[in-house]
């Protein structure tokens, strides 16, 4: 089910789509809630969205849903925002959204697929998204989802992993390593992971599927965030990092049960040192005005030459 609510005269309506990735589940595989914000087909983003999920015992879960590429969102800025439910209890539940547009924070976003690996090779990164604002000003939003049913073997939800890194960058400024990615959860995209384990080697595929015979980088002093956070790490590598070279990492999460999460994508950095410049000129203004010199000397000299030849002739 959907909802749409008309604006004023002439603005197309803000239409919210919203359901469960599952309308059944036994508990092994986590649900996902997903919400849909769009105007006239477009992407509406940085809107603020809740999901209220109530089972028919009265149990009630809150969540905020993002649209942030990381955890159980797939593509940041494309109007889809959500959300891993793990909180779950046995019988049916409801499922409501609730989206807001406080400030005029809302925008419009050009949709882009983001890039993928073909034959080792990374198509170009995502440009700069595009942002309009919107035309309705200040807003809420509601939209009721189709009810969904869990039949857990036990009466505890299960534990789920770390979710997996997809978003992890890496940049070499001089001997220097810089990492980036968006923080995982205890329990998928939620809580707090309680380490983290970083690797490189020289060769991808080696890093993908064997992560654990990669190099080990040094993590002691990195304390993971809640999720959704950006985590940063800097080090050096125990090697001189030699110019053209390139090195891949990848990032794994653990909880405090030792569940591991799925290796992160791989992040690929080179080190490319500038040409070196050619030797500079002391006084280039002195040895311009030395050859505007000479060719003026040559032209007088040639000037001269054929005027003296014509009065010999003429003569």
């Amino acid at each position: 089910p959907s909802i749409y609510i008309q604006s004023p005269t002439d603005v197309p309506p803000i239409i919210v789509k919203t359901h469960m990735n599952q309308q059944f589940s036994d508990g092994t595989k986590p649900m996902i809630v997903f919400a849909e914000v769009s105007q006239n087909y477009r992407p509406v983003i940085k809107a603020e969205v809740w999901a209220t999920l109530e089972s028919e015992t009265g149990s009630v879960h809150t969540l905020q849903l993002l649209d942030n590429g990381a955890g159980a969102d797939a593509f940041q800025d494309d109007g889809i925002y959500s959300r891993y439910f793990i909180k779950m209890v046995n019988g049916r539940s409801s499922l409501k959204v609730r989206v807001k547009n406080q400030s005029g924070q809302t925008r419009f976003a050009v949709l882009y697929v983001p890039g993928c690996v073909i034959n080792v090779k990374l198509n170009p990164p995502k440009p700069p998204v595009f942002e309009e604002p919107l035309d309705v000003g200040n807003f809420t939003r509601t939209d009721t989802g189709e009810s969904f049913e869990v039949k857990l073997s036990g009466t505890a939800p299960p534990n789920f992993p770390p979710n997996r890194i997809t978003d992890l960058s890496a940049e070499i400024q001089e001997d220097t390593v810089l990492l980036n990615w968006t923080a995982p959860g205890e329990d998928l995209d939620q809580g707090t992971a309680k380490t983290y384990k970083i690797r490189w080697s020289f060769d991808l595929k080696m890093l993908r599927f064997n992560f654990s015979n990669g190099h080990s980088v040094n993590t002691t002093a990195v304390s993971p965030q809640e999720a959704g956070s950006v985590e940063q790490h800097s080090f050096n590598l125990n090697i001189t990092i030699q110019n053209g070279t390139t090195l891949f990492f990848a990032v794994q999460s653990e909880d405090k049960q030792k569940a591991k999460s799925e290796t992160s994508n791989i992040a690929q950095a080179s080190k490319i040192l500038p040409a070196p410049k050619p030797p500079g000129i002391s006084n280039p203004g002195m040895i311009l005005v030395l050859v505007i010199s000479l060719l003026l000397r040559r032209i007088s000299v040639f000037v001269y030459h054929v005027g003296f030849c014509g009065l010999n002739i003429v003569s």
